[in-house]
């Protein structure tokens, strides 16, 4: 755990580091400076669906990639009593929800204190704008699939990529990361493409309310750029899927043979 803040993890956060003028280094680091900073400075960390009110934080991440990052990160905020929600992608082409590594990641984030909800991707429906019925209905059954796989109930729905048309509405059955009242009157802060949006997060002073979006597959134990992140993760991928592919089938079927 990070004791105090060091002055360059300091200016990194405030200033965007001494490298680059709008980026910081996305190593867990300087995330875990990151929560330091945020908890020394009294806020207090809430989950989606109740009022918030000054002083507090929703922390949210959006697992695209990586779950075992994800865990990492789980971790890394329960050290320093942080809590947080974490989406989960069921079509993400990097990790099956539904397979046993990414239920016992599920636990694990569980287990230490955190919520889960539904990162849910419109792009793999529609190519422009659905009904306002088919939308929630489509959400409403990726909402029960993963809560039948995790055994809890899902309130909390993040989309992925958002469309001009999800964005700043509310819808009955479920709390969206994207309504109007999270932003109007609330500071978002989010690392999207492995950049903070607009400036380094906190350039421009810390807000009495704050929603901050985090990617558990940007961070890592040292700084890459963003196409590195991703092909290195792409590379993770190839090799699972050769390992799952020898196990089940290839070194089964020559044992039987």
């Amino acid at each position: 755990m990070v004791g105090s803040l060091s002055q360059n993890a300091t200016d990194d956060l405030e200033n965007g580091g001494n490298d680059c003028p709008n980026s910081i280094q996305f190593t867990y680091d300087t995330y875990e400076e990151l929560l330091v900073q945020l908890r020394s400075r009294g806020y207090e960390f809430t989950s989606y669906g109740g009022p918030i009110d000054d002083g507090e934080i929703l922390l949210r991440h959006d697992v695209d990639w990586s779950p075992k990052r994800a865990t990492k990160m789980a971790q890394l905020e329960s050290d320093n009593d942080v809590t947080a929600t974490y989406f989960f992608l069921l079509s993400s082409p990097f990790y099956n929800t539904l397979c046993q590594e990414t239920r016992n990641a599920i636990d694990r984030i569980t287990s230490l204190g955190h919520d889960i909800g539904l990162h849910f991707s419109p792009h793999q429906y529609w190519s422009s704008e659905p009904t306002n019925e088919d939308l929630v209905a489509a959400v409403d059954k990726e909402r029960n699939i993963l809560s039948m796989a995790i055994e809890e109930p899902i309130d909390a729905v993040s989309f992925h990529i958002p469309p001009d048309w999800v964005l700043k509405r509310s819808y009955e059955g479920f709390v969206s990361t994207y309504e109007e009242r999270f932003f109007t009157s609330i500071a978002y802060r989010g690392d999207s493409n492995q950049r903070w949006r607009g400036s380094p997060p906190f350039a421009d002073g810390f807000p009495d309310r704050l929603q901050i979006l985090v990617h558990p597959g940007l961070w890592a134990e040292s700084d890459q750029s963003f196409a590195e992140r991703l092909y290195r993760e792409r590379d993770n991928r190839f090799r699972s899927l050769s390992g799952f592919l020898n196990h089940q089938f290839i070194d089964d079927n020559v044992s039987r043979s």
